[in-house]
């Protein structure tokens, strides 16, 4: 009788532990974030047109394909807690195409005599010019990701290429610390030199434009000196801007 006893407690633990396990499970799985919840997020933060909706190979991450009248994103989703994990921007080329479609009638009416002039322009380019085009060929985004990320370290999450200085610049945003502490990384698009590095601290999780943040950082890094440090508070509405420090001052502090 004891050793029967004993047997249906031992089965009442395992029938108890294994339902306790599929409990666990189905509560972990209720915590993902859904589809929908995605596309409401990312739409209320980038606006436009949700393209497409797909996996990471790992299941862990949604990958958003968006589109709006400038820009087109490739957004990276956390299931687990709906954080940004990579933002891949590129110049939405729709425009630039129907433009270019637009003015087809107009280059097909040219005379004979308007396309010899400008063939002759073209054989009259000298060699030192062509010399020029090859020595400003730009760095590659990869390459220029990666000059970021050793200067800094951290994770990426943004870039753009600034057409208006000279020489060209790459902006790139790395996530350094936590969700709260980053860096742009200001690199020479010609030679791969990091010019300037901002540091700030700021939410990325309430960033709604990540576009108008990467511009209003490439302001300041043209006003700061190399590794000036800047806190954004929302509650004060202002940069809230502090001092700037060196990378021996640095150093120092990481001696201590």
């Amino acid at each position: 009788m004891k050793r029967l006893n004993k047997l249906l407690i031992a089965a009442a633990a395992v029938i108890a532990g294994i339902a306790i396990g599929i409990l666990l499970i189905s509560r972990s799985g209720g915590d993902n974030i859904g589809e929908e919840e995605v596309r409401a997020m990312v739409t209320d933060r980038y606006g436009g047109e949700i393209e497409n909706i797909s996996h990471t190979e790992d299941g862990q991450s949604y990958i958003v394909t968006l589109a709006n009248e400038e820009y087109r994103y490739e957004i990276t989703v956390s299931r687990e807690d709906a954080g940004i994990e990579d933002i891949i921007t590129e110049k939405n080329e729709d425009r630039s195409s129907d433009t270019a479609s637009g003015s087809g009638e107009e280059t097909s009416e040219e005379t004979s005599e308007e396309k010899s002039s400008e063939e002759k322009t073209d054989v009259e380019k000298d060699s030192g010019q062509q010399e020029k085009e090859k020595t400003d060929t730009l760095i590659t985004e990869d390459e220029a990701k990666n000059i970021a990320s050793g200067e800094v370290g951290g994770q990426f999450v943004h870039l753009t290429l600034n057409q208006e200085t000279h020489p060209q610049q790459y902006q790139i945003i790395q996530l350094v610390e936590d969700d709260d502490e980053g860096a742009l990384v200001t690199v020479d698009a010609i030679d791969g030199e990091a010019m300037n590095i901002l540091w700030f601290q700021a939410d990325f999780n309430e960033i709604a434009d990540i576009e108008a943040f990467a511009r209003q950082l490439q302001e300041y890094s043209t006003q700061y000196q190399n590794n000036y440090y800047i806190e954004f508070d929302d509650d004060s509405g202002d940069d809230g801007s502090g001092e700037s420090y060196d990378e021996d001052d640095e150093n120092d502090n990481d001696d201590d």
